[in-house]
């Protein structure tokens, strides 16, 4: 009869380290100035509650907003420009950035686009819903965001909020501004967006 043999306690607790560093590097959302944001919820991966799927996917209704988004933005603008999301991983200064929705002139990534590589290419215009982000202070991690899109070169931010129904919009140069979603937005070349009509649409 074979007998099992117990693993030593250091190769036991070296395996559940390698374990552990291969979970966050899955479930690092961003990384701003070296630093790893995680995905909110990340811990009760770490700690066996749930699967990283369940804490890295999109909830239903973020999905939604995104997909129209980006959907209409492809369906209207014209053939100079291209239309890139799901967190397509965007690198800034010391890191990278997830974004949602993602505007580029079509000249400036054509050579780009199959790539397996994040983009380096400076967005003309980005639309984030929400956060996944674990962050202490959203408010904070939000600015720094759009600080950080805008000082890398992206030419207007625009943040939806879907339950207070607000946007953010900031651009280079101007008083970042906040309006609700009834509101008609203009994005880009007299381009305008008006959130609450296109979600009410079939």
């Amino acid at each position: 009869m074979a007998v099992a043999l117990a693993e030593k306690p250091e190769v036991a607790e070296e395996k559940r380290d390698e374990r552990r560093e291969r979970l966050l590097r899955l479930l690092t959302y961003e990384v701003v100035d070296g630093r790893p944001i995680y995905y909110r919820g990340y811990r009760d991966v770490l700690e066996g509650k749930k699967q990283p799927e369940e804490v890295m996917g999109s909830s239903a209704y973020h999905a939604l907003v995104v997909i129209r988004i980006a959907s209409w933005l492809d369906r209207v603008l014209g053939r100079e420009y291209v239309v890139l999301g799901g967190e397509l991983g965007y690198f800034v200064e010391k890191g990278w950035r997830s974004l949602d929705v993602a505007v580029f002139r079509y000249d400036d990534v054509k050579d780009k686009l199959r790539s397996r590589r994040y983009i380096d290419v400076p967005p003309v215009l980005v639309i984030e819903v929400d956060t996944h982000g674990d962050v202490e202070n959203e408010m904070a991690y939000i600015s720094g965001k759009v600080e950080d899109l805008l000082r890398s070169g992206v030419g207007k931010v625009v943040w939806i909020f879907t339950d207070s129904e607000k946007v953010l919009i900031a651009e280079r140069g101007k008083d970042w501004v906040i309006v609700g979603w009834n509101r008609d937005i203009d994005l880009i070349e007299g381009l305008k967006l008006n959130l609450e009509g296109l979600l009410k649409q079939p």
